[in-house]
């Protein structure tokens, strides 16, 4: 079967056009001039018809985000997402809803059922497990899915190739490690507009991002105002294991919100997401510690202040001594990481980092309408505390 480009799609629908343009001008005309535009609109009609319906078996190539050009169908109703943690903004793409998933890595089902978004798109708990764990890569099972896309982490190359192998159109997706920086603000809406072209949806988020972005500008508009006397350091503890923390070191998702903030980053002599010591943590001494929440690590907040932690003691930190340990939540998904939410989680950082400068800042109020305008829910006030205070 020949294939139908967009181009020859757009063609046909250009011809209905001229034809109803003639047709309404045929009154003045003869009888033959009206037949023929009728004939000629009827014969193009059919023509749309049948290129709208071949259009939808064809296919259109999109670059993703390792610079590999996929063809993908132009009608992709079948969806398995490996290892690539973009469940959050893929339902934020689709409005509150998480259509076409038929399995996704296994793993980041434990972390949705701590989420809203469990709450808000159930369906992904409906979900087959495709990827055990990060590192496993399950391709027969996958294959059984019969997926029409594969979303797969650009970085990720063994499963790049094992996925590529396969013969299934997939679709790599940029996180930390890429050649462009690991800005969790901007990797999101990265994500977003290779939804878009995935989909064949140009400008289909574009609303959202501006409305994110405002909050962002906002946000920022405020802290430019700080002096930098007033700026604390800070540390983000990623995860903690057997006595051994692992921090947010420089050129991680944890960096860029830290200049965002503004404030003295005490990882940044640490790359990437880098083992240490306590001792080490016990030198860097940040006036605020971040714990990177759930999903990641299973200490809270309260874990900390109250020295109950197997095998560490926080209690001479400045940041314990002044209450000041703030736990990344879950909202749509764990807060550090890119996820559609980064917009609210950069104003509840700032809220936390600078409470004189954000006292009047509706921070509540401003999650709420978010998640009702863009995601279609009501978050209830045990959920909003949840978000706010874990």
């Amino acid at each position: 079967m020949k294939k139908i480009t967009r181009r020859s799609f757009l063609a046909a629908m250009a011809a209905v056009s001229a034809a109803s343009v003639l047709t309404a001008c045929g009154g003045s005309g003869n009888a033959a001039s009206s037949t023929a535009a009728s004939e000629s609109a009827s014969v193009s009609s059919e023509a749309v018809s049948s290129a709208a319906s071949a259009d939808e078996t064809g296919t259109h190539t999109v670059i993703d985000h390792g610079g590999n050009e996929v063809e993908v169908p132009n009608k992709v109703a079948r969806v398995v997402i490996d290892q690539i943690p973009i469940l959050s903004t893929y339902m934020a793409y689709f409005e509150g809803s998480a259509p076409y998933i038929v399995g996704y890595c296994g793993s980041f089902k434990s972390v949705i059922s701590d989420t809203v978004l469990k709450n808000i798109a159930p369906e992904l708990m409906e979900s087959s497990d495709t990827v055990y764990a990060q590192s496993d890569l399950n391709i027969e099972e996958i294959m059984k899915l019969n997926p029409d896309v594969i979303l797969y982490n650009a970085g990720n190359s063994s499963h790049a190739e094992t996925l590529k192998a396969s013969g299934i159109p997939s679709i790599g997706f940029a996180t930390v490690g890429a050649s462009t920086e690991a800005d969790p603000l901007e990797r999101y809406e990265e994500w977003l507009k290779l939804l878009e072209d995935i989909f064949g949806e140009p400008g289909k988020t574009e609303a959202f991002v501006a409305a994110g972005d405002e909050i962002v500008a906002d946000v920022e508009a405020r802290i430019t105002d700080i002096p930098e006397s007033d700026r604390p350091s800070a540390l983000i503890l990623w995860k903690y294991s057997d006595g051994v923390p692992q921090v947010s070191g420089n050129g991680t998702f944890g960096t860029y919100w830290m200049k965002h903030l503004g404030v003295t980053d005490k990882a940044l002599e640490a790359t990437g997401f880098a083992q240490t010591s306590m001792e080490q943590v016990y030198s860097w001494d940040p006036d605020i510690l971040f714990l990177d929440g759930p999903g990641l690590q299973p200490l809270r907040t309260e874990n900390v202040l109250s020295g109950n932690v197997d095998g560490a003691d926080f209690s001479t930190l400045t940041a314990v001594q002044n209450g000041r340990v703030y736990n990344t939540t879950l909202g749509m998904w764990n807060w550090f990481t890119p996820n559609p939410d980064a917009p609210l989680v950069l104003a509840w950082l700032a809220c936390n980092t600078y409470p004189d400068a954000f006292a009047d800042y509706p921070l509540g109020d401003t999650i709420k309408e978010y998640y009702k305008t863009w995601y279609g829910y009501d978050v209830t006030d045990d959920e909003l505390e949840e978000m706010l205070l874990y």
